[in-house]
């Protein structure tokens, strides 16, 4: 069968993702031909017209940018690329991959050529399991995935192809003449069984990887599926509930040397010498585990970033990863405000855990940024610039800061009841979080705050006054955050340049 992926992605969103590229190599390894119909690249007028810079960093600057790889792309919509796509290809199933952030961006184009679609459509990816009655609401969808989909589309398309029915596929949902039909999960897969994650549909310049002033080739890469923490804010809960029949454990992770493998089958095949790891949580590993996994990379020669928790975080394990090819760390502290993070986010870690954490990451010579989160339910200004403090405190390079968002199924979304669509019908896009309106500030002060962390973070509290302004979403606050913005990337760029 021919099977085509659409990709609903944001402009410029590099990275490939890792269950979608393991999907691909399934799907060729049982014959099918495959492509992926990628918005990553596709240059709209609005873009154009907008400009389409990346967005500032607190690296330092590279010889190249990512700007400069699309400068002379076409302008184009995504409505005619895709009718061009589905005419030179002739897919006899498209497959959407969508998590709830950019669910309706992938129905909004479907929708438009249902009348010319010739073949069925399956929706998989987060949004399917986490919310498998608004994913099959669509008309043009006809049947979703959920959880894992690797044996799924195998059977499905078994079926579709000998004209087979198909309506007791395990993961199966799908739409019946009075509701709908979920029907019983299978098995979680064996993680070692996988193939390598097949790069080779993607646009390679989203293997674009700039860090400390150079630019190397990588991407995303997952050794584990699911996560052993229960965080209020996050999918994961969600998935954990409705992935109770699958069996087995919900958090595991492949064998080293299945890691080691693919890693350098990605090597030889792209020239890839730098990985995120998108683990939820590397160090969570036990300790065995990981000097297994230093052993068989630190051959390879490749660099690596992971996202780590501040409890299980010491001194063997950093020498570990450090001796693997470690050089970026990212943490959560989500909030500087201990009684917030523990009540509200269902975090246990203490401010005393996170410092610790800090010392010995930085002592390890490896960079470190931090998560955070505003608009935390019962969180006020005050309580920010706890988190903007406790930053400074850790003497962070980089902070990443977001707006909570309530996914469907969530705790705080059960407690706060909210409802991700809005009064239009359409899922609120989670750059306007703020409409959950769910802290003690207004979504104006959250959104000017959001803006501004940063420059609180890295700019000196005599400018704090003048950072106030730049929050403040009018021509003056527009002029004076654009100058500070650039003052700060000197400040940080004069830094980074004295610790290399």
């Amino acid at each position: 069968m021919k099977v085509l992926f659409v990709f609903p992605n944001n402009y410029l969103n590099v990275g490939i993702p890792t269950g979608l590229s393991t999907l691909i190599a399934i799907m060729k390894q049982e014959g099918h031909e495959v492509r992926v119909f990628d918005y990553t690249f596709i240059k709209t007028n609005q873009i154009a017209d907008d400009g389409f810079l990346v967005g500032r960093t607190a690296f330092l600057p590279t010889s190249y940018t990512l700007e400069d790889l699309v400068r002379n792309d076409p302008v184009e919509s995504v409505e005619d690329r895709f009718e061009r796509d589905l005419e030179d290809f002739q897919p006899d199933l498209i497959g959407l991959s969508a998590m709830t952030g950019t669910f309706d961006l992938g129905i909004e184009l479907l929708n438009k050529f249902k009348s010319k679609l010739k073949c069925k459509v399956v929706v998989g990816g987060v949004h399917s399991t986490i919310a498998p009655t608004d994913a099959l609401a669509p008309d043009v969808v006809d049947y979703i995935c959920i959880g894992e989909g690797e044996e799924f589309m195998i059977e499905l398309c078994d079926c579709l192809s000998r004209d087979k029915d198909y309506r007791q596929i395990r993961n199966l949902g799908f739409k019946k003449q009075k509701g709908i039909q979920i029907n019983e999960l299978r098995p979680f897969v064996n993680l070692d069984e996988l193939p390598t994650p097949d790069w080779s549909e993607f646009d390679r310049r989203h293997l674009f990887r700039p860090f400390m002033g150079k630019v190397y080739q990588g991407s995303f890469y997952t050794m584990s599926r699911g996560c052993p923490y229960k965080c209020s804010y996050c999918a994961n809960g969600s998935l954990r509930k409705g992935l109770k029949g699958c069996g087995g454990r919900y958090y595991r992770y492949q064998q080293p040397a299945t890691t080691v493998k693919q890693l350098s089958d990605l090597k030889k095949l792209h020239n890839a010498t730098w990985f995120r790891f998108a683990d939820e949580s590397l160090m969570s590993m036990t300790e065995e585990y990981i000097e297994e996994l230093s052993a068989g990379l630190s051959p390879l020669g490749i660099r690596f970033g992971c996202s780590v928790r501040p409890e299980t975080t010491n001194e063997r394990k950093l020498s570990l990863l450090k001796e693997a090819g470690c050089e970026s760390m990212t943490m959560g502290v989500e909030s500087g405000n201990e009684q917030l993070r523990r009540k509200v986010l269902n975090r246990s870690m203490s401010n005393e855990q996170i410092e610790r954490a800090t010392s010995i990451i930085k002592e390890h010579g490896i960079r470190l940024a931090t998560f955070n989160m505003i608009g935390l339910p019962e969180e006020s200004r005050d309580n920010v610039f706890e988190t903007i403090l406790f930053n400074r405190k850790l003497n962070v390079g980089a902070a990443n800061v977001f707006i909570v968002y309530p996914f469907p199924g969530t705790e705080i979304s059960i407690k706060y009841k909210t409802n991700f669509r809005g009064t239009n019908g359409k899922i609120i896009p989670i750059s306007q979080a703020s409409y959950f309106n769910l802290s003690r500030m207004s979504p104006t002060e959250t959104e000017g705050l959001l803006k501004t962390f940063n420059l609180y973070l890295l700019l000196s509290e005599e400018l704090w006054p003048i950072i106030r302004y730049a929050e403040e979403n009018n021509d003056a606050g527009k002029v004076i955050f654009d100058a500070l913005i650039k003052f700060s990337e000197r400040v940080v760029h004069d830094d980074l340049r004295k610790k290399q």
